[in-house]
């Protein structure tokens, strides 16, 4: 690599929206985030309370293979 042309990286903590601070590497100063993995739907296992069933897509598919759900 060329000396002098990468910009320094250096030790930031990065604030999320629900309190909790990450320590990463970057080269911007500061960084605030809305989720990450504390307070995500996907990390805490709740995917599936969370589903927004719009025109009743999730009802068809359920029971269009009900058959193959229950057995």
């Amino acid at each position: 690599m060329k000396k002098g042309i990468h910009p320094e990286m250096k030790l930031i903590t990065v604030k999320c929206a629900c309190g909790a601070e990450h320590q990463l590497y970057s080269t911007e100063d500061n960084f605030r985030v809305d989720v990450c993995s504390h307070c995500h739907p996907f990390y805490l296992g709740e995917t599936s309370s969370q589903i927004i069933d719009t025109e009743g897509r999730v009802q068809k598919f359920k029971n269009k293979y009900a058959k193959f759900l229950n057995s």
